[in-house]
């Protein structure tokens, strides 16, 4: 897709004169001793001024290489700009090139220097000058490189990194893109930052690599509304020769500024050596942590050298205290200081179209935001540890968080990969302890068959590392788990029964079917791409799944365990909170709440409307699920509220009321957990026009929504989602836009078509640029609307001043929207001399053609007469489901017998080229083998064993003849608990 030019090697010609050279490191001396006089620990912004290439290229680690055609980008970057719906093998996998020139102040030679990696993505090498100094594997977590005496204060100095995100079967996940549920984009696409301290310091968490220690780690103890403790171990490293008097001053902050603890302590380090202090605060009336009330202390870690500051850091803390057992021991939910709390919440991902996962700050704000504002109050990092801000702005908004290690259905013997596998649990907790929000750890490998020795490692290793009462771990409730896990997914048969009512159960993902199809408007699978038919299904499947229902047909499924109407289930999570693309599928997977721009769905609501509307932390809500422009599906009006009464108006003339104590009858579990089922007002005919639905509260008016029929399309509109956060000038922040083809009133111009869609130009100027805009390929500065909406990322420049926007499409009137940004107040590294590469949102692209090439042809074959033998019983009840050419439908195994044989009869001899299963449940891992035969009796094994996850979908290739039998080996299946479950059977070849 992108062409880069021949590279040329040899040594970089400097851009500045020599004068101007010195002037600048004089100033950049001086500004640096400033600092240094200011704060005795600095932490400078790493992430500007880099240049990449994307292609591996020998020698590209030397100070003197010549990287002049490379291209300048900013730090959080993704090796590849994709376009929005990239899934199925459309994302760049391979090698890239980072050089970044920096320099330090000579005053700063004896200062510990430590460059923090918050993300690479997924196997990087790290080179100053030439030299390599450490190598790391695993995308998601923080990682960094001590250049203490390898750089070279005033003097140009040159960091290179190599980054892979090749297939790597050692590294978790560990799984091949092109058969894993998401992608691995590539690049340095979280934070780098330079940490500049004494020799005496407080050293990093992961970094320390201490069990249960290093860097800074608080624990609550003896929580009440009274009183609290709070046990405060903080490492301080020194690194120098001589011993050093050290004093360590720890101080807990509230809101205010006001100190309402501390504590001091004095010990003597010996060079070359650390120490833990092991200190104890405690506070009277404390303000306790909590979703519906976040508060946050600060606590504030000094340490000193005799009489000298010579470090400081800020810790955000929360006071708060979790269990998930009640007073009485009974494992009936989930409890934050003493009071029982059901968890509502959504699985997150962290992709963004374009970008991948490369995204700012703000954009992991806005994510915590909106779940927020959508009335969940928990989040799952679905499938890797989330970003730090993410989490950052989870303890400040109020989400509680379930922290996953990398996984997703894939496990390996290798010693490598297992080794990799603990060292995450371990770094994970590690980074992340300190947080409030995270309250569970997903130490497990989601949906993988891990063995139990495997497990019973994996929350050893938690529970080494988190000592105490606080620490849970959690995977899927089966034989190998069960004796090891503190808490379970899916504890329960599929008869509905509870196989272990004394384990503490959540569900971790619900409210999604992995054979649903988003252009059938029917299922559990939304997209604005077609109409409201499927926003609105997609609601009711929720709904019914929500409120017990357990057939796959009705939302539901057993292992969701009935959700709101299992009495003690302590929350669940819904799959998804946005969309995601993925390696394994072509096709986008339209489960969100949201679009994958997070534009919301009509879904988003419907999960708001389960907050109470006295809840202060969610407040009253109202919202009309419909844009009535389809006569079929808007004859009836959907309405989602929280509130005691809801009254709808159609053209101003009242249509009806319905309070929401009559309606809990509706869907009676979701009322009994306080949530509210939505309000349906059928009208008996459709009529275009404007719907008003208004929310009341203790009998006052308290909001409310209005929607129109859209007219013939005219104009466009740029608009900004919120919340109203000001951009940074900084040459990193995004700011997200969506444009929307509106009629003469300002309303959007939705479809009553699959697939209508406007073309659309944007054009930024001023002090940013359009992300990807310079990418014919990737569809953005030229794209269609999706449902009569587009999207674009803004890139802030590194300098304060207006960004413009305009919008232009044939026949509708243009958009232009001016957006200020603001001066940044973060330090950066200095920059050095280099060659003047060309930005990378400027450089131009060659769009190369799409691979072509032929592919196997698989006809498929009819299989409506085929009689079907399960074990000996000839086309038992049910059977029939399997080749019913209907995913909805199957067939489930009433035992747990091995092997288990399926066998087709096909009546006809057949040329056969390969065979498809579509699994039950998605979770679930098979054993099995095709077999053929040409009368029953002779058989041949057409494709051989293999262990196949639920998600395994994609056609067995084979080629057999004279084939006029068909038969499915089914050797086993994890977990054990499961039964056999089949929903389709294809077969593909001709007639002989």
């Amino acid at each position: 897709m992108y062409y880069s030019p021949p590279l040329q090697k040899g040594g970089y010609r400097l851009l500045w004169p020599c004068a101007a050279w010195c002037l600048l490191l004089l100033a950049l001396t001086t500004t640096a001793n400033a600092q240094s006089r200011i704060s005795p620990r600095q932490e400078l912004d790493f992430n500007t001024n880099w240049a990449f290439c994307q292609q591996d290229i020998s020698n590209a680690a030397a100070a003197d290489f010549n990287d002049a055609s490379w291209e300048a980008v900013t730090i959080p970057h993704v090796m590849g700009i994709t376009p929005k719906h990239n899934g199925g093998g459309k994302v760049f996998q391979g090698i890239g090139w980072y050089r970044r020139y920096f320099t330090v102040p000579a005053d700063l030679a004896d200062r510990r220097l430590y460059i923090s990696f918050e993300g690479v993505q997924t196997d990087c090498d790290i080179y100053l000058n030439g030299e390599k100094l450490g190598e790391h594997h695993g995308g998601y977590m923080r990682f960094g490189v001590d250049i203490s005496g390898k750089v070279r204060p005033g003097k140009p100095n040159v960091l290179a990194v190599r980054v892979s995100n090749a297939d790597n079967p050692q590294t978790p996940p560990g799984k091949k893109m092109s058969t894993l549920d998401f992608n691995y984009y590539g690049g340095i696409y979280r934070n780098v930052s330079l940490v500049i301290t004494h020799q005496l310091y407080i050293p990093d968490e992961v970094e320390a690599n201490k069990i249960a220690g290093g860097g800074i780690f608080t624990m609550s103890r003896n929580v009440s509304a009274h009183a609290a403790d709070i046990l405060v171990n903080t490492q301080v490293m020194n690194s120098g020769r001589q011993a050093a008097a050290t004093t360590l001053l720890t101080k807990l902050t509230d809101k205010s500024g006001k100190v309402v603890a501390s504590t001091r302590q004095t010990i003597s380090i010996n060079g070359r050596m650390d120490t833990t202090f092991r200190q104890q605060l405690h506070i009277t009336a404390p303000q306790l942590w909590h979703p519906d009330h976040p508060y946050l202390y600060q606590l504030e870690s000094e340490v000193y050298n005799g009489k000298q500051l010579v470090d400081k850091r800020v810790t955000p803390t929360g006071i708060r205290t979790i269990s998930f057992t009640s007073s009485d021991g009974k494992a009936d939910g989930f409890y934050i200081n003493g009071e029982k709390l059901y968890l509502r919440g959504a699985n997150r991902h962290q992709v963004y179209p374009y970008i991948g996962d490369a995204a700012p700050a703000s954009l992991q704000y806005r994510d915590a935001w909106q779940l927020k504002k959508g009335g969940f109050n928990a989040v799952r990092a679905a499938h890797y540890p989330a970003s730090p801000d993410f989490l950052r702005a989870c303890d400040e908004l109020g989400l509680l968080v379930i922290e996953c290690q990398p996984g997703w259905q894939h496990y390996s013997e290798d010693s490598t990969f297992k080794a990799r596998t603990f060292r995450d649990i371990r770094e994970m907790v590690r980074r992340d302890r300190n947080h409030p929000s995270v309250f569970l750890w997903e130490t497990s490998l989601n949906e993988s068959p891990t063995p139990s020795s495997w497990m019973q490692e994996a929350v050893r290793i938690a529970h080494e590392e988190m000592p105490g009462d606080q620490m849970f771990t959690a995977d899927d409730y089966n034989k190998r788990s069960r004796d090891h896990y503190d808490v379970f997914y899916k504890v329960v048969n599929p008869d509905m029964t509870d196989p272990a009512p004394g384990k503490p159960s959540l569900t971790r993902e619900w409210g999604d079917t992995w054979v649903a199809d988003a252009a059938q408007e029917n299922g559990l699978r939304a997209s604005r791409q077609y109409t409201t038919r499927g926003l609105i299904n997609q609601c009711i499947l929720r709904q019914q799944a929500l409120n017990g229902e357990t057939s796959e047909e009705r939302g539901g499924y057993w292992d969701h365990a009935r959700l709101d109407a299992n009495p003690r289930i302590g929350g669940y999570f819904v799959w998804s909170y946005n969309d995601y693309t993925r390696g394994s599928d072509p096709v986008t997977a339209f489960s969100g709440v949201t679009d994958m721009d997070r534009y919301e769905k009509f879904s988003y609501y419907q999960l708001q409307a389960m907050q109470p509307a006295r809840n202060k932390a969610y407040g009253p809500m109202v919202f009309i699920a419909s844009y009535n422009n389809l006569q079929d599906a808007d004859s009836t009006i959907i309405v989602f509220s929280n509130c005691d009464t809801v009254m709808l108006y159609r053209h101003n003339e009242f249509v009806g009321l319905k309070t929401r104590s009559a309606n809990a009858a509706t869907a009676p579990f979701i009322a009994a957990k306080n949530g509210s089922p939505l309000y349906a007002f059928p009208l008996g005919h459709y009529e275009p026009g404007t719907y008003r639905a208004e929310g009341w509260l203790d009998g006052k008016l308290v909001c409310s929504h209005t929607i129109s029929t859209p007219k013939p399309a005219k104009r466009l509109e740029i608009t900004l989602p919120e919340p109203s956060l000001p951009p940074v000038a900084n040459g990193t922040d995004m700011i997200p836009v969506y444009i929307k083809v509106c009629d003469k009133d300002g309303v959007v111009v939705a479809n009553t078509k699959a697939g209508q869609s406007y073309n659309i130009q944007l054009h930024v100027t001023g002090a940013g640029h359009l992300v990807g805009g310079n990418i014919p390929a990737a569809g953005i500065a030229v794209q269609a609307t999706e449902g009569g909406i587009g999207y674009a990322l803004i890139r802030t420049s590194d300098s304060a001043g207006e960004i413009r926007i305009t919008a232009e499409s044939k026949g509708l009137v243009s958009a232009v929207k001016t957006i200020k940004t603001q001066s940044r107040t973060t330090k950066i590294v200095p920059d050095a001399p280099h060659a003047k590469w060309v930005n990378d949102f400027e450089r131009i692209y060659t769009d190369v053609a799409a691979k072509t090439g032929q592919e196997n042809s698989l006809r498929e074959i009819s299989l409506k007469d085929a009689q079907i033998t399960i074990n000996d019983q000839v086309n038992p009840p049910g059977s029939g489901m399997l080749t019913d050419k209907n995913n909805l439908t199957g067939w489930t195994a009433t035992s747990s017998t091995f092997p288990l044989t399926i066998t087709l009869h096909l009546g006809k001899s057949r040329s056969l080229t390969g065979s498809q299963v579509f699994w039950g449940k998605d979770s679930d891992w098979y054993n099995y083998r095709v077999e053929t035969s040409p009368d029953g009796n002779t058989w041949t094994v057409a494709s051989p064993d293999k262990l196949s996850s639920g998600q395994d979908y994609k056609p067995v290739l084979f080629n057999s003849r004279g084939v006029q039998y068909v038969r499915y080996v089914i050797t086993g299946i994890k977990p054990e608990s499961s039964h056999v479950a089949v929903k389709e059977i294809l077969l593909f070849g001709a007639e002989e």
